[in-house]
């Protein structure tokens, strides 16, 4: 697994990538990500910066901006930027984005961003435990000091210990088509490459079906490992929300 291999996965899915998202209110997940995090955005100055360093659909970003915080979205993946850019568009909201890979970023920004988030589980992506740590300290360069950096990601340790292999959704519509998409999940062990395939299962008729197979490869991680990584690129945890039984978790981290 290398960096451009995850970008040319995304690009590949970025179509069905808006199909995992169909039948749910995006101004939903707009709303709860606000929600969340509503405190430590209330905190930031009148002048203050966020980058959003794996805007993917560009829900979080666009609900920034709508927030009326100063954004910047950036992604691996151009199919990301353009699936960004075109939501952000939809919802008549504009803020600048730029395609840089977590490592590229300190190439194009100074010190500049009083928070950066990295949301979505894009986290784990990284290839293993020396690429995740020359990730992290590259947005810890691209954060001002005692800025915030936030990173979302699944709970690997609930994941590998419920060790299920497959899981569906309902029927659902996008742009006038009906889906059902199937995870097939490919687990190894704690940082160890590991991948899931998603099948996407256009029904065309009552008699016909279509699938469209991807794919997506990640590196599993265990929760306190997490945490020391972190703690060796200087960051101090304020905020953990991981708990055992749930399905993911954030880390508010502050950059000394």
């Amino acid at each position: 697994m290398s960096s451009n291999q995850v970008e040319t996965q995304y690009n590949s899915m970025s179509y069905f990538y808006n199909v995992l998202y169909s039948g749910y209110d995006m101004r939903d997940y707009e709303d709860a990500f606000i929600d969340e995090y509503k405190d430590l955005l209330n905190n930031l100055q009148a002048n203050g910066k966020v980058l959003d360093s794996s805007c993917g659909n560009g829900v979080q970003a666009t609900a920034l901006k709508r927030y009326g915080i100063d954004v910047i979205g950036t992604d691996i993946s151009k199919e990301m930027i353009n699936l960004t850019q075109q939501y952000a568009k939809e919802n008549n909201i504009f803020f600048p984005t730029k395609q840089l890979s977590w490592q590229q970023l300190p190439d194009n920004f100074g010190e500049d961003f009083d928070i950066v988030f990295c949301y979505g589980n894009s986290i784990s992506h990284s290839m293993n435990k020396d690429e995740m740590l020359k990730n992290i300290r590259s947005l810890c360069k691209v954060t001002k000091k005692g800025g915030k950096i936030v990173i979302d990601t699944r709970n690997w340790d609930k994941v590998l210990k419920d060790n299920i292999r497959f899981t569906s959704s309902d029927v659902i519509s996008y742009n006038g088509k009906k889906y059902i998409f199937t995870y097939i999940w490919n687990l190894k062990d704690f940082d160890e490459c590991s991948s899931v395939e998603i099948l996407f299962i256009e029904i065309t008729n009552d008699k016909e079906t279509k699938c469209v197979p991807s794919r997506l490869d990640f590196t599993p991680f265990k929760h306190d490992e997490f945490i020391m990584r972190l703690k060796e690129c200087g960051l101090k945890i304020e905020k953990d929300t991981f708990h055992v039984d749930n399905d993911y978790y954030s880390i508010i981290c502050s950059n000394s």
